[in-house]
C-alpha cells in the first residue's frame, strides 16, 4: 500500500519501533526512517551505559535497522565494531523476524559529552549479512575514521557499493531515530538530470535537526522536509527487541569445553556461570546440569532438546 506525504493527515499516529520506506516519483531515490522506544528501552534496562555511550549505541541500533531494510534476505544483519578505545566493541543485531538487539564493552570511566573518536579510538565498523542457508556470511569491513557512525556508513556505502547515500541519527535516552536515503543506478542519459535530483533532496533532507528526527512521526517529518517533492510512503514494518539466547544453546556451548574441562570449572567454582552479552540473562549449571548435557550430547539417539 502507497500513499503520498501530501495525504498523509493527523490522523496517521506517531508510530514508534516502526520502520517506514519512502521513494520519490521525479527521482530515483529510496529512503527509510526509523523510531525506536520500546525495543530501545529493553537495551537499556539491561545495563547501566554511560550517557556517551548510550548515545552512540542507540545511533548504531537505528543504523542497523535502516540498513537491514535495504537488503531482504532471511536472515540477519549485524553492525560489530571493535576499537583500541574504551568502547571496546559494540554489537547491534537486525533479523528478518524484524527484531533488534544490541550490547556494548567498555572499560574505565567514560566522559558524558565524550566523541566518538574519543570512545573507540582506531578501529573497524564490520557489516555482517548472514543469510540462512549459506556457509558463510558476506562481510564489508569500514575504518572508524569518521567522526559519526552515520558519516562511517556513507563511506562504507560511497567506497564498497558505489552508491551516494546520506544518513541522519539521533539518540537519547528515550528513543532513537534514522533517516536513511540513497541514490539509485540512473542510465548514462539521465544521469545529470538524477545528480541534480540527489543534490536537491540530500540538501533538504540536510536541514533536519535530531530533535525533529526524535520528535516527529514518518508522515509530519517527510512532509516538512519533501512537501514540494513527489514523495510516497511505501510498506511500514514494527520493530521490537528480542534475544535469541537459550538455555539450550549454552547448554550446547558448554559441550565445547569438554566434559573434562566443564567439570573442572564446577569443581572449581561450584557451578558454570554463562551470562548472555545482548540480554544479560545468567544461566546456571551445576554438577547435575553438567552431567546431563554431556549425559545428551553422547546420546545419538536422544530425542531431547531440553535440559530439565
Amino acid at each position: 500500500m502507497t500513499d503520498t506525504i501530501n495525504n498523509i493527515t493527523e490522523q496517521t499516529a506517531f508510530q514508534s519501533d516502526n520502520l517506514q520506506r519512502f521513494i520519490f516519483d521525479n527521482a530515483p531515490v529510496r529512503g527509510e526512517w526509523v523510531h525506536l522506544t520500546e525495543s530501545w528501552q529493553q537495551v537499556l534496562i539491561r545495563r547501566d551505559y554511560p550517557p556517551a555511550i548510550q548515545r552512540l549505541l542507540g545511533e548504531m541500533m537505528a543504523a542497523a535497522a535502516l540498513l537491514a531494510a535495504t537488503v531482504k534476505i532471511k536472515g540477519r544483519l549485524v553492525l560489530q565494531s571493535k576499537s583500541s578505545g574504551p568502547v571496546n566493541l559494540m554489537m547491534v543485531e537486525c533479523t528478518s523476524d524484524n527484531t533488534l538487539r544490541a550490547f556494548a564493552q567498555w572499560d574505565g570511566h567514560v566522559q558524558d559529552d565524550a566523541s566518538m573518536s574519543e570512545l573507540t579510538g582506531e578501529g573497524v565498523l564490520a557489516i555482517s549479512i548472514d543469510v540462512e542457508g549459506s556457509k558463510q556470511p558476506y562481510q564489508g569491513v569500514v575504518s572508524l575514521e569518521a567522526e559519526s557512525i552515520s558519516g562511517v556508513l556513507e563511506t562504507y556505502f560511497n567506497q564498497s557499493e558505489q552508491l551516494d547515500t546520506k544518513i541522519w541519527l539521533a539518540a537519547d535516552v528515550n528513543s532513537v531515530s534514522g533517516l536513511f536515503l540513497q541514490q539509485l543506478p540512473s542510465t548514462e542519459n539521465d544521469k545529470e538530470e538524477d545528480e541534480e535530483h540527489w543534490s536537491r533532496l540530500s540538501q533538504l533532507a540536510g536541514t533536519i535537526t535530531p530533535n525533529e528526527l526524535l520528535n516527529l512521526g514518518a508522515g509530519t517529518l517527510l512532509h516538512r522536509l519533501f512537501h514540494e517533492e513527489e514523495c510516497r510512503l511505501l510498506s511500514s514494518t514494527e520493530l521490537s527487541f528480542a534475544c535469541s539466547c537459550s538455555r539450550e544453546r549454552v547448554a550446547d556451548t558448554i559441550t565445547l569445553l569438554g566434559e573434562q574441562d566443564a567439570n573442572d570449572l564446577v569443581a572449581e567454582q561450584g557451578h558454570i556461570e554463562v551470562a548472555c552479552e545482548f540480554c544479560n540473562e545468567h544461566y546456571h549449571f551445576d554438577k547435575v546440569d553438567v552431567a546431563t548435557i554431556f549425559s545428551v550430547s553422547s546420546t545419538p539417539s536422544s530425542d531431547s532438546t531440553t535440559l530439565h
